[in-house]
């Protein structure tokens, strides 16, 4: 059998009794199908409501999703949705940010425990995952908290955070935010010298919702390897005077220098009805996009980084049954199996085995 064989009904119905929290049917019992999957960047599960729950562990298991990237936003409580995208609307004060983020990783623990999900931790953790068995990477989107004080990166090590999201939509000292007006020129000595301190932990740096410049600044304050969590490629990259969804594209300039580190870039699940142009529209639209991504900065640089339940409404993916479908559709691409695997898992894996084994080699 072709380990590649999927099929969909087998999915949706793991998935359907996960969601409702339902005894799955037997075989479910069975290993999880490969090829396995990663994605760089999700929420699922931590704000929406269910009505019978949701078991993460289960859901990950049944849908071969093996290693999660769960991303904790700090910067929630001091932003709101305009007409004119996300936007900061006060600022915080002081001790605020680190508070609230110590009292969000709290809850999200309290979660993991209850499903018993394991974290990414180690490299081990990620060669598991890479085997078979779930395991969720503690991620932030945002380090605000860190209120300037990059010593609390250690801490938030200690707590189990393994992937650093520089930037998101408050501003913050460490460097520039795509969706409003550049006041750093890029990525500021403190930013770096936070860059630096992920370099020696062993976590993954993500220059997602950063300018172009602040990519620069991260490719230069450090050797190691960073990503480009979500988003997508457009033509030109974005302006932060453009709509949202343009002012967080990249420019295929600036992808292919996050390639060129040997880094990886992630697509989103973002829907936009008002632009034709716009090249993600369902499953399979996200998979002919996957697929011009590889073409672009070649399949070792590529990674599904879904923003799942935290791309907005009208989200093109909803669950992992929806990432498998678009996992399906790239088996029909004429892709390697080698290149699936990239895609799919390897890449992103590779990146965060090189952190923390680059944080051992100077331990």
């Amino acid at each position: 059998m072709n380990p590649f064989d999927i099929t969909r009904r087998r999915f949706a119905l793991g998935a359907a009794a996960a969601v409702a929290g339902l005894q799955a049917p037997s075989v479910w019992a069975q290993p999880a199908a490969k090829p396995y999957l990663a994605d760089m960047h999700s929420h699922y599960g931590m704000f929406l409501p269910r009505l019978f729950g949701l078991d993460l562990a289960r859901h990950m298991a049944d849908t071969g999703t093996t290693l999660l990237a769960w991303s904790a936003t700090d910067d929630h409580r001091w932003i709101a949705l305009t007409p004119t995208g996300w936007q900061q609307t006060r600022q915080p004060g002081p001790g605020e940010l680190w508070t609230s983020f110590q009292q969000r990783l709290a809850g999200y623990e309290d979660k993991l425990k209850g499903w018993s999900l394991a974290k990414a931790l180690t490299a081990a953790d990620v060669d598991a995952a890479l085997a078979g068995s779930p395991r969720v990477l503690l991620a932030t989107e945002g380090a605000n908290f860190l209120e300037g004080q990059p010593d609390r990166v250690a801490q938030a090590h200690a707590w189990g955070v393994r992937h650093l999201q520089l930037i998101h939509f408050i501003q913050s000292p460490l460097g520039d935010r795509q969706t409003a007006e550049p006041v750093h020129g890029g990525l500021t000595p403190l930013g770096a010298k936070v860059v630096a301190e992920c370099r020696r932990l062993g976590i993954v740096v993500d220059m997602a919702h950063g300018t172009s410049a602040l990519v620069d600044g991260v490719l230069e304050a450090s050797d190691a390897i960073p990503v480009w969590s979500h988003s997508w490629i457009s033509a030109q990259g974005g302006a932060w005077t453009d709509p949202s969804y343009i002012a967080r594209s990249l420019s295929p300039a600036t992808a292919r220098k996050i390639a060129a580190r040997g880094g990886a870039v992630g697509l989103w699940t973002v829907r936009v009805n008002r632009d034709p142009a716009y090249p993600v529209h369902n499953a399979t639209t996200y998979a002919d996009e996957i697929v011009r991504m590889c073409e672009l900065v070649g399949p070792n640089h590529v990674a599904f980084g879904t923003d799942m339940e935290g791309a907005g409404p009208g989200a093109i993916l909803s669950n992992y049954v929806d990432l498998r479908e678009v996992a399906d559709k790239l088996m029909q691409r004429g892709l390697s199996e080698a290149d699936l695997q990239n895609v799919f898992i390897g890449n992103y894996a590779r990146i965060v085995k090189s952190a923390m084994n680059g944080a051992a080699d100077k331990s």
